[in-house]
């Protein structure tokens, strides 16, 4: 009898030869990469290396000039940020992008109205599905704010908080979508070297306990051995390497890539 291979699981994101011009600056060219289900994937590289872009090409800020994105098998690669987020994509950002105005609980509420299923006559009429949604988007937001630590912090303005406390709504808000990927724009910026150490659980939690698939952007190189399944690096909008954390981080090319921008240090963090 003869032996089936089994199939392998598709991936929850591919990105295929994507390459995006501004002007005549070449910011990502060629670059392909794939985020596995319940993997965390580094995408590293110096400044200037094209993360960011390809960070929002990613995410549908940006649109590529060529290349394909997939997201769960689906072709995604004209579709907008919002559909992107409906269909199970959140993202953080390296600039807090809070609403300082509100409280912490409120922030959490704003993230989920992507998602809801009442409308807006249904909430105005204080119809019943409006009002029992309500209350299960309120019990989620006090779920994750407990999983967070941040509970007693509900009611107050996210301004009052320090900025790592910022950095665990940042999350919790995120997580408020019920995302399968989690892009996480160098979410240990500003952080203390103890507030990275729980960021580093947190994240593992996010994957193991949620099942969610993580796309990880960081300079803290500690966050990107103790995190990732695999590591992609650019420079200069082209990906150089890609491979396991420890064997990426000692390949002479990425190396000479950091020369001049803090590797050694990095490296070390």
């Amino acid at each position: 009898m003869d032996k089936v291979t089994p199939l392998l699981e598709a991936p929850i994101l591919e990105a295929k030869n994507i390459t995006r011009r501004f002007g005549g600056v070449v910011a990502v060219s060629d670059v392909s990469l794939t985020v596995g289900k319940g993997r965390i994937v580094g995408l590293i590289g110096p400044n200037g290396s094209g993360k960011s872009t390809m960070v929002n090409l990613v995410t549908g800020e940006l649109k590529p000039d060529l290349g394909e994105f997939r997201f769960n098998g689906e072709v995604i690669t004209g579709e907008p940020s919002y559909k992107r987020a409906r269909a199970g994509m959140a993202r953080s950002f390296q600039m807090l992008r809070l609403f300082h105005s509100l409280s912490v609980e409120e922030n959490l509420l704003l993230a989920h109205h992507i998602r809801m299923k009442s409308s807006l006559i249904d909430t105005v009429t204080l119809r019943r599905r409006a009002i029992e949604e309500e209350q299960a988007v309120r019990a989620r937001a006090r779920e994750l704010l407990a999983w967070f630590d941040l509970e007693k912090f509900a009611p107050h303005p996210v301004s009052a908080l320090s900025i790592g406390q910022q950095r665990m709504v940042e999350l919790a808000r995120g997580m408020m979508s019920e995302p399968t990927l989690f892009v996480l724009d160098e979410p240990a910026a500003g952080l203390s070297p103890p507030n990275v150490d729980r960021l580093i659980t947190l994240i593992r939690r996010m994957r193991d306990e949620f099942g969610m698939s993580i796309l990880l952007v960081e300079h803290v190189m500690r966050v990107v051995r103790d995190l990732c399944d695999e590591v992609v690096v650019l420079d200069s909008g082209v990906k150089i390497a890609e491979g396991l954390p420890e064997a990426v981080v000692k390949d002479p090319v990425v190396v000479e890539a950091y020369i001049g921008s803090g590797w050694k240090r990095r490296a070390q963090a």
